[in-house]
């Protein structure tokens, strides 16, 4: 059990945490790094001259580098982008598609998180040169890749991919490697969203052009996210050009960085990254308990789920499950959960429309991380199934 890296909670004993799909809990280092940055090494990177600048410079390019060890990233200087998290990255990363691919259909799963979907309906709605359409899922949550191939060997056409690696809705771990084949075998330039699957399964990023996940859900620090840029497109010219993006600037002529720094004009929020280099190296060597322990607390919270109390749209295989309440309203759970300090996600979870896609209008969210134990679990099951006895005998 990792429990002992994450001071919530020693600090926190009287909560119970599962809304990690949300946000987790900050690993000790990071706590340790924000206040250190803050208190003793605040600076600028890049233009400081002098050697609290030189030390600030130290974190930003070794966090890159151990980023490229523990993701298998071959030259990450130029390939990891700094930005202010998963959102801004997948915007980013359809602001320089739009521009070498000005026309085409854009294939998206349906379960998808509204971050990856609205650059692309934007887009569509700005060009009507683009199409969107949508990838079904199988019963058990998987993207309908026979589908997906149907439609691929008939579109003559430009041809985008988008897909969600881990649905942060139905907690289904898509085949990736088979959608990266798809994609090459078809010619797709290719956007995932790794925000869900980062940290909890291996997974080579390398085969996709553009992969985008935040910090914040793996033990980091907020306001933070990383968008691998690969196949060529690091090339591109910048979509946000500023300070820092430049090593030339006159009167009628820009000379850009060399490396994935032309990407992140202005001052990056260096106190996050500076956390990073002590994440990472945690993060690689519990690489495979972190791993063990999510597939073990999915398979537990499957085992816990009343058929009878909730409806449960797909079996959960990482991270996450969400469930319709047979009887009461999801809101009305939650705060009955909250009153016993016990912390779920409840709404449309960002994915309004998988919600419609499943007919369903809200939903309950239990979500772990490597901290979490079954009996944590078990005291959220325990709960929810008091409020729905609770319900039943007033319907009664």
């Amino acid at each position: 059990m990792m429990r002992e890296y994450f001071p919530f909670f020693e600090r926190n004993p009287n909560i119970t945490y599962l809304d990690t799909a949300a946000t987790s809990q900050t690993l000790y280092t990071v706590a340790e790094d924000l206040q250190s940055f803050m208190l003793d090494h605040k600076s600028n990177a890049h233009r400081s001259g002098h050697s609290m600048g030189t030390w600030v410079d130290r974190q930003y390019y070794e966090s890159k580098s151990l980023i490229g060890q523990w993701l298998n990233i071959q030259y990450p200087e130029n390939k990891i982008v700094f930005n202010s998290g998963a959102s801004q990255g997948l915007h980013d990363a359809v602001q320089l598609i739009k521009r070498q691919v000005t026309s085409g259909t854009v294939y998206i799963g349906i379960d998808f998180h509204h971050s990856l979907y609205l650059p692309f309906k934007q887009l569509a709605e700005q060009n009507s040169f683009y199409e969107i359409r949508f990838i079904p899922l199988q019963p058990n949550g998987m993207l309908d890749l026979e589908w997906l191939k149907a439609q691929l060997v008939n579109d003559t056409g430009n041809k985008i991919l988008a897909f969600t690696g881990v649905s942060n809705v139905l907690g289904v771990e898509q085949d990736v490697e088979a959608i990266a084949s798809l994609a090459e075998e078809h010619n797709c330039v290719t956007v995932l969203d790794a925000s869900q699957l980062v940290s909890k399964r291996q997974v080579n990023l390398s085969r996709f052009d553009f992969v985008a996940w935040s910090w914040h859900k793996i033990y980091g620090p907020m306001g933070l996210g990383c968008l691998i840029v690969n196949k060529g497109w690091d090339l591109s010219e910048p979509v946000h050009p500023g300070g820092g993006s430049v090593t030339s600037v006159r009167i009628g002529s820009v000379s850009w960085q060399q490396n994935a720094g032309r990407f992140e004009s202005g001052t990056q929020n260096l106190a996050a990254i500076s956390t990073l280099p002590r994440l990472i190296k945690w993060l690689m060597e519990h690489e495979s308990s972190i791993i063990e322990h999510d597939k073990m607390l999915a398979y537990y919270a499957n085992s816990q789920v009343s058929q009878t109390q909730f409806t449960q749209l797909t079996e959960s295989q990482s991270g996450l499950l969400s469930l319709s309440p047979t009887i009461g309203a999801v809101e009305d759970y939650s705060m009955l959960l909250d009153a016993k300090k016990i912390m779920v996600r409840s709404g449309k979870l960002c994915a309004q429309p998988l919600l419609e896609y499943f007919v369903q209008p809200s939903l309950i969210r239990i979500s772990w991380g490597c901290y979490t134990t079954t009996t944590e679990l078990e005291r959220a099951f325990d709960r929810m199934g008091e409020i729905y006895e609770k319900f039943s005998r007033t319907s009664r």
